[in-house]
């Protein structure tokens, strides 16, 4: 098995410099319930390990029906390039790249609302073509 991540890849770099800002940030002013604080309890200690900051992050990106945040594809007889094709595929069928692609600039809630209604209704419209469609499918397989 080779792990191909998403948070060490794209979304990684996608959001490195706003996540390391809000991780310090949470480090200097963020408590747990014993009183100290979520990266370490002395603030003049050492940075958050990377296991440390990516624990922090996984809760706070949000899912989509069944979007993962990390994904395991296996490598077969060294075959990477299969392996990355076959992890790309399910990042795009997952909708990872546009959640991070819309995560990048603030969308104002008007634009939002008016966003996920036209997705709505796109959703809507290909799922009626994929029923007309499969009903022609059928007809032709029966011989109508």
């Amino acid at each position: 098995m080779f792990n191909l991540g998403v948070l060490q890849g794209f979304a990684q770099r996608a959001f490195a410099k706003p996540m390391a800002a809000a991780a310090m940030g949470r480090r200097l002013i963020g408590t747990d319930s014993k009183g100290g604080s979520g990266f370490g309890a002395n603030l003049g200690g050492s940075p958050p390990t990377a296991k440390d900051f990516a624990r922090e992050m996984t809760g706070q990106i949000t899912s989509r029906g069944n979007t993962m945040v990390g994904r395991s594809v296996p490598v077969v007889a060294g075959a990477v390039g299969r392996a990355y094709a076959r992890l790309n595929r399910i990042l795009a069928d997952n909708g990872v790249r546009h959640e991070l692609r819309l995560r990048r600039r603030y969308e104002k809630p008007k634009y939002k609302r008016q966003r996920l209604i036209r997705e709505s209704h796109a959703r809507r419209f290909k799922a009626e073509v994929r029923k007309k469609v499969h009903l022609i499918w059928k007809m032709k397989e029966l011989g109508a």
